[in-house]
This record gives C-alpha cells, sequence and structure tokens, in this order.
C-alpha cells in the first residue's frame, strides 16, 4: 500500500508526458527471432527488476528519492495508479524480472508467485534456471543490449551445459 503522498507524486508521473518518456527511453524492444521481451536498460535491482526514479517527495527530513519497481509504473500507465492497488504481486510471464512487455506481465499474489516459480525454476533453459541469478541475468541482458553485444550469447551465457544439451522428452 502507498502513502498518500506517493500515490500523488505517483499518479502525477504517470500523466507526465516527459516522465513518461524517460521511461520509455529505458525499455529495449530487440529484434530477435522467438524473444519478445522488452527489457528494462536503466537501474536494476540486484534481484534483476528494473528501478524507476519516479520523483522526490518533500519531507519534514528533506526531499525523499521515490522509486518504484519499473513494471509497476509500466502498469500504471496501462492501467491507472488505482490498478496498483488491486494487485500485490505482478509476476512475469517469461519469467525475465527486468521484462516490461505488458503482455509479459500477470496479476498475481505472492503465494501463487511462489508456487510457479517453484514449478518453473528448475526447467532447463528457463530465465529462472539461470546460473546468474536473476540479477545477473539482468545485468547481462542489459549491458549487452547498451553495448551492442550479441543478445543470443547473453541470454544463453547463464545456461549450464546440462541446460544446453538436454534433450526434450516430451
Amino acid at each position: 500500500m502507498m502513502t498518500r503522498s506517493a500515490r500523488s507524486l505517483l499518479a502525477h508521473a504517470v500523466h507526465d508526458e516527459q516522465v513518461r518518456q524517460r521511461y520509455w527511453a529505458k525499455v529495449a524492444r530487440p529484434s530477435l527471432d522467438g524473444y519478445t521481451c522488452w527489457p528494462w536498460v536503466g537501474s536494476l535491482h540486484p534481484k534483476g527488476h528494473g528501478r524507476f526514479w519516479v520523483g522526490n517527495l518533500h519531507t519534514r527530513r528533506g526531499p525523499r528519492d521515490v522509486c518504484i519497481i519499473a513494471h509497476r509504473f509500466g502498469w500504471a500507465l496501462a492501467h491507472g495508479v488505482d490498478a496498483l492497488d488491486d494487485v500485490p504481486v505482478l509476476a512475469h510471464a517469461c519469467d525475465e524480472p527486468s521484462c516490461q512487455n505488458p503482455t509479459h506481465l500477470l496479476t498475481s499474489d505472492w503465494g501463487d508467485n511462489l508456487q510457479q516459480y517453484r514449478r518453473r525454476r528448475d526447467i532447463p533453459g528457463s530465465p529462472l534456471h539461470d546460473t546468474r541469478g536473476p540479477g545477473g541475468r539482468a545485468r547481462a541482458i542489459r549491458d549487452a543490449l547498451l553495448t551492442g553485444a550479441d543478445l543470443r550469447d547473453a541470454l544463453e551465457a547463464g545456461h549450464s551445459v546440462l541446460d544446453t544439451d538436454q534433450l526434450n522428452l516430451f
């Protein structure tokens, strides 16, 4: 639940064209066969989620920076700030924590999100099975996009030999 002042700041940011442009400038839409994610190329949380600076709240102690998880800001752009109250967790159908593609976001809750994670974390080739962890994978994707390195290499680098050579059984 957001404070009243944070909600007001977020509502203003969602309707501010400069803030919206700053958000979209940090969303990459790479052209890569079979890859439909829109990775965040800005600041990343250690767990791989994008971090987006919304603005400053003025408190008795002075200004305080307000950041939001980037895909939650994207959700607010698409569905409104009030919609965030109804969504305790926005899960990624693609399992890429930095993904901003709104068609990859699913409303969820903590328990269901954990259950889905446990179901998919050991699937060979899954982003959740990446040896770098979610933060390392997100940083590798971001860095590849920012430097012009091969994105396919960045996506596959965190998979173990067992993942890359695993045959599909079914």
